[in-house]
């Protein structure tokens, strides 16, 4: 669901992060879990290409 004034390619991004934490059962409760959140997915990102 996109956000009022988002941009297409932030509303991607946002659906992206839900499916990749869904998918890989993460909760996250502080600051320090977004970061090695986004440290593991950029990761995982960058094998898949």
């Amino acid at each position: 669901m996109a956000r009022k004034n988002e941009s297409l390619q932030k509303t991607a991004m946002r659906k992206m992060m839900h499916n990749y934490l869904k998918n890989n059962d993460i909760s996250i409760k502080s600051g320090t879990d977004v970061n090695s959140v986004m440290r593991d997915m950029g990761l995982e990102i960058s094998k898949n290409l």
